[in-house]
């Protein structure tokens, strides 16, 4: 039957009779005759048409247009195969009625993560506090089973407004009455904690929190312009010898001490601190001063290993990584992360100059100006801190690879040999996605050497190669902003070579699009997504996974490989929110490249 075969598909597809009226353009009612058997139409019939019509516009919306095909026996994922395939198989009573296999949508996954999101925030908020299940239950008047599976991430409150005011007003109490407001809003990431900003971190309002960090990162990417990210460095003050420092003034005069030392002997720098940046990053005079003197221990050859914490508060990660950022360029630096989280109760900070002098603090989480800092230089005692770096070096994972143009083959052996799937958000179509014959014309117009042509040539068939190898398995995204005229004009190579840019005419503009095109038409495990702005001028990005390459598309020219696997999903997240935004089913899209702007 009719309505057995819909239940069949339905289940597959995780979908409700409102998810396909939406894309069908009809009532959920006419959806519901049909699944319960209350109508039953000819398979020619207008009715089933449109039903088809709305479980294929669903399935693109949701990238699960492989399982459908895969259900009914498509030859392609096209909408003019698979809505006429899946019509056969409804009525088709000799057809399989069993899903092949289990798959989950886009929408859902992302509902999951935020659920996931919501519970590991609840478990590290409950853990400063000193709050148990019961306690919390006891607050909110709900049963202990509520708060673990909150904490699990099978459930959260986001969509009831009462309990969620009434669980950001308890632990706000519970902060206050402990004495632990200073560790809540550290965590939260803010200095004005109340239940707006407390709701605001345990859900994101706005979007994903992952999602959030990600599109901080990139605008902070985006805008870093060398030369212009910090004001003039100041006079050096006048180092102040000590053996101990006290609280933010001592940790800058220890941190000024340190850093003068290293950049007059030379030797390496390993760094860790899961303290507030606010030390660092909160006055604009004392980060460029900071700035300064880490710049001159590079120029003086200085070697750096520093260890990251990605659980920090958005704003301050974000503010961490992009005070970095003039120095990641030189390639002399090399960050890690740590795989666990932080402990929320103790702050650590160590600044060790190898076999030199060693910045070292240990102290309660909102100690304020009481923390103390030892300024350690005796030669057994860096030996053993020593020890505890590597130790914790040990159980961190590399975290960022920058590359220049000069080490551009390494970086395309990386990209190529990565496995599975990925998304590029770029202003111009990848070179490997047009004919060979447009590029060598190209190429020819350019007057190039022969032998940058040739080796050109043999990178964009390598590319190429492994892009189309890629199809074969895994899905591709291309998220294009058609809005940027003027960097339409060019085929931006920064994605490919790294290192130089040809003008398009109006003639290659149109074969490169065509080609594109037909990818969309003909290639299942292909979809295009067309923005309508760029969300960003000066980067461009390759999100495969565990791994995000954050491209520069002006000088100087770099990649920086992101290779953390939560920031990786960060970025992922946040391209899925465009897609989800933005996304047309593969007609439309199609269509939307038959007439593109002229170059």
């Amino acid at each position: 039957m009719l309505s057995e075969k819909i239940s069949v598909l339905f289940a597959l597809l995780q979908c409700s009779n409102v998810d396909v009226a939406r894309h069908a353009g009809c009532s959920s009612s006419n959806i519901s005759h049909l699944r319960t058997g209350n109508r039953e139409p000819k398979a020619s019939s207008h009715t089933v048409e449109v039903f088809a019509a709305g479980v294929y516009g669903y399935a693109d919306y949701e990238n699960l247009l492989p399982a459908l095909c895969e259900l009914c026996g498509a030859a392609d994922a096209t909408r003019r195969t698979v809505i006429p395939a899946l019509i056969a198989w409804l009525y088709d009573a000799g057809a399989a009625e069993t899903p092949p296999r289990v798959v989950v949508p886009k929408s859902k996954r992302i509902k999951a993560l935020q659920r996931t999101i919501f519970g590991a925030r609840l478990s590290r908020a409950m853990t400063a506090l000193d709050m148990t299940n019961s306690q919390l239950a006891a607050l909110l008047r709900v049963d202990d089973s509520l708060i673990s599976r909150w904490r699990s991430g099978a459930h959260s409150p986001r969509g009831n407004e009462r309990l969620s005011e009434k669980l950001a007003d308890a632990m706000l109490s519970r902060a206050a009455e402990t004495g632990k407001l200073p560790e809540l809003s550290a965590l939260c990431g803010t200095d004005a904690l109340d239940a707006s900003a407390l709701s605001h971190w345990l859900y994101d309002a706005s979007e994903d929190n992952k999602a959030a960090l990600a599109k901080s990162l990139l605008q902070s990417l985006d805008s870093f312009m060398p030369g212009q990210s910090v004001p003039a460095a100041p006079e050096p003050p006048e180092i102040e010898i000590a053996e101990k420092y006290w609280g933010t003034r001592g940790l800058r005069a220890a941190a000024a001490r340190f850093l003068t030392d290293a950049a007059n002997k030379g030797g390496e720098l390993l760094l860790y601190s899961d303290e507030p940046m606010e030390w660092m990053a909160g006055d604009r005079a004392y980060f460029a001063l900071w700035a300064s003197l880490m710049a001159k221990c590079l120029q003086r050859g200085v070697r750096v290993k520093i260890i990251h914490n990605l659980d920090r508060g958005s704003e301050e990660m974000v503010s961490a990584i992009s005070g970095w950022l003039p120095l990641y360029i030189s390639g002399m630096i090399e960050p890690y992360v740590f795989r666990s989280e932080r402990n929320a109760r103790f702050c650590h900070t160590a600044f060790l100059h190898s076999g030199v002098a060693c910045v070292q603090g240990f102290f309660p989480a909102g100690a304020g100006e009481g923390r103390r800092y030892e300024y350690i230089t005796d030669p057994a005692e860096l030996d053993e801190l020593r020890r505890e770096y590597d130790a914790m070096l040990a159980t961190a994972k590399p975290f960022l690879k920058t590359y220049t143009t000069a080490a551009g083959d390494a970086f395309r052996t990386l990209c190529m040999e990565k496995a599975g799937a990925r998304a590029y958000l770029l202003s111009v179509p990848p070179a490997f996605t047009m004919p060979e014959k447009t590029l060598a014309r190209m190429l020819a117009r350019a007057k190039l050497p022969e032998d940058s042509v040739a080796e050109t040539l043999e990178v964009y068939r390598a590319l190429r190669g492994r892009f189309f190898k890629l199809l074969e398995t895994e899905k591709v995204n291309l998220l294009l902003c058609s809005d940027e005229k003027e960097a339409i004009k060019h085929a931006n190579f920064s994605l490919d070579l790294m290192d130089f840019s040809i003008e398009y005419t109006e003639k290659e503009y149109a074969e490169h699009l065509a080609a594109v095109r037909s990818l969309v038409e003909n290639e299942r495990n292909f979809h295009l997504t067309l923005l309508p702005r760029a969300p960003f001028r000066g980067i461009q990005l390759a999100a495969m996974k565990d791994m995000v390459a954050v491209l520069r598309r002006r000088e100087p020219y770099a990649a920086f490989v992101f290779m953390n696997p939560m920031l990786a999903e960060s970025i992922a997240n946040y391209l899925d929110t465009l897609i989800e935004r933005y996304a047309a089913d593969r007609a439309d899209t199609a269509r939307a490249l038959e007439k593109p702007a002229k170059p």
